[in-house]
């Protein structure tokens, strides 16, 4: 055994990098919104408060491998090792509310644009059917040992559940959680393919925002299979730095995926300030042209619009006014 080996810096490290990466889509993403839109809804709040339990789960994971998570469970001090695995049990709670919080999010950001009773009963189901499964696996932590002390102080007297039925509960919160992620990023193809997209940019960005759906799946079935190896070794320690990882990648990842959509905006703009200026009556409003004249016509969201003006063919600026799901163009 070398005294020196650790795997401390590579979680501090890869969590650093996932936690940060997430922050800027996010913050990305409220720019956007508060340029174009000029309004939060609820699932901005919801993503926020995600990336703040993500936070916190680096911070307690950062802190445990300062008391030696990392290195060999046979080199930590015992009271080290008791500190750092309490810091541990605190994280894993917050990791899973984050991807709980994260995904709730994301299924709001996808509810406007269910437009048939079919597919907000498929969200709604899939929204509280999730938070369910990770609200009562995240909160089960504190159930499992009786006193909770003994699942970080093996030496204190008490009872805890069979390790084989801790790996269970957590498996299958997470593979539940993982088959949601892969049905939302079906469903989420469906109501998008029906969504007005001229621009390739445009379609590029979704594809890749669908894409990192994918792989928030693809995380959870991964974290899943390092938990059941990483709860069953003998040297927790320093075996567990695939799973606390991977535990961080799952929310972070679905956070970045929430986040890309609403880059639409800035995508437009530039594609646009490509473009030939806009026909005499004629508006351009995220890369789509609108007769102007009185008539009304379907559309997403309220935003700014420039075109030109029948009077002096100069840039003109507006505003799309929703109303019963129509916007109308009101020049200022």
């Amino acid at each position: 055994m070398d005294i020196e080996e650790t795997t401390g810096s590579r979680i501090v490290i890869s969590l650093s990098a996932v936690t940060g990466i997430s922050l800027v889509m996010m913050v990305l993403r409220f720019f956007c919104k508060a340029k174009y839109s000029k309004r939060f809804g609820w699932d901005d709040y919801l993503l926020a408060a995600s990336w703040v339990c993500l936070l916190i789960y680096f911070g307690l994971t950062a802190a445990a491998v300062t008391h030696g998570i990392g290195r060999h469970r046979a080199l930590i001090p015992p009271a080290s090792l008791v500190m750092a695995l309490r810091l541990l049990y605190a994280g894993r709670f917050f990791a899973i509310i984050a991807s709980a919080i994260s995904k709730t999010s994301f299924i709001v950001t996808l509810m406007p644009m269910a437009k048939k009773r079919w597919q907000r009963n498929v969200l709604w189901s899939v929204m509280i059917s999730l938070n369910l499964v990770l609200w009562i696996c995240g909160f089960s932590l504190f159930f499992e040992c009786s006193p909770i002390r003994k699942a970080w102080d093996i030496s204190a007297t008490g009872t805890c559940w069979g390790l084989q039925t801790q790996v269970n509960v957590e498996v299958a919160a997470g593979g539940y959680s993982a088959i949601m992620d892969f049905a939302l990023t079906l469903l989420a193809v469906i109501l998008i393919r029906h969504l007005p997209m001229d621009l390739k940019g445009e379609k590029f960005g979704v594809l890749i925002a669908l894409s990192l759906g994918i792989f928030a799946g693809a995380a959870g079935v991964v974290k899943s299979y390092f938990l059941a190896g990483a709860i069953r070794s003998t040297d927790f320690t320093f075996s567990s730095a695939s799973l606390l990882i991977w535990s961080a990648s799952e929310p972070a990842i679905t956070i970045m995926a929430a986040s890309l959509p609403s880059f639409r905006p800035i995508v437009q703009e530039l594609s646009q300030a490509s473009r030939p200026a806009a026909t005499t009556g004629d508006t351009q409003k995220r890369g789509w042209s609108f007769r102007t004249k009185g008539k009304k016509y379907e559309t997403l969201d309220d935003d700014w619009i420039t075109g030109t003006s029948s009077a002096d063919g100069g840039p003109r600026r507006g505003r799309l006014v929703m109303q019963d799901g129509k916007a109308t163009v009101t020049y200022l």
